[in-house]
């Protein structure tokens, strides 16, 4: 299987009214030259839903996913899967040539993942798997998840880890440049949540434009990104370089 852990695409800009307008993504760090390189056929594009029932939302990215994909690597067909086609989930899954995991709440997402039976589905498939954010972080064996929502901070059943979909072993932490500093429920992300967590397991974090391209169980890291390993942070990869990953 081809993995792509991405923090996000620039799939659009917003323009002066807060609207999202497609546009063609760009090939910072390569990204474009992999997924061609590991693209075998153009027939099925399948985006997968991060919340089965918010239907409104999820067709308003899948619009703007679908348009700038035309642009940029046009497929023929574009499928979406959430609560209203779960019941075609396996034939859905086999037939794509790319299965597109969008971004989200990643506690939501893992329940709609597991409720699909998504984790035994996806691993006997052979195609191309990209992940945006929580669609990324939810690739992972075990999940890392980072508290988002104001009271996720405090809560103290908040589970920051859980199965996700076996992927892959590695944990990361996306938009690391946006919201590093950002506070929830008074924590903030980097000072008071990645280094004490990173204890826990290692984490790779990474702004958009950054990726993690995974072989055949070999990963590779494209752009800027940073490991928080044992409450310490160490840059291990710069833009327009590549690093293996152990």
């Amino acid at each position: 299987m081809i993995l792509f852990l991405t923090s996000a695409l620039d799939t659009y800009y917003k323009d002066e009214n807060g609207n999202r307008i497609p546009q063609k993504f760009s090939n910072f760090n390569g990204i474009v030259d992999n997924l061609k390189k590991y693209i075998k056929k153009y027939d099925n594009f399948l985006f997968v839903a991060s919340d089965e029932n918010e239907f409104e939302i999820t067709e308003s990215y899948f619009n703007t996913v679908k348009q700038s994909f035309a642009l940029t690597l046009p497929f023929k067909n574009y499928q979406l899967l959430d609560g209203r086609t779960k019941l075609e989930t396996k034939t859905l899954v086999e037939n794509a040539d790319l299965i597109f995991l969008c971004g989200g709440h990643v506690p939501t997402q893992n329940r709609f993942f597991q409720n699909i039976n998504l984790p035994k589905i996806i691993k006997n498939t052979n195609t191309v798997v990209l992940g945006g954010s929580a669609g990324s972080m939810n690739c992972a064996d075990i999940v890392y998840c980072p508290p988002e929502l104001e009271g996720e901070g405090l809560d103290k059943n908040f589970k920051r880890y859980f199965k996700g979909l076996g992927l892959t072993n590695i944990n990361i932490f996306p938009h690391y440049n946006d919201i590093r500093y950002e506070k929830i429920d008074g924590l903030e992300n980097e000072k008071d949540i990645l280094i004490p967590d990173s204890f826990h397991s290692p984490i790779i974090a990474y702004s958009d434009g950054a990726y993690i391209l995974q072989v055949n169980g070999k990963a590779s890291i494209y752009g800027e990104a940073y490991e928080f390993k044992n409450g310490k942070k160490s840059l291990i990869c710069k833009n327009n370089c590549v690093k293996n990953l152990e």
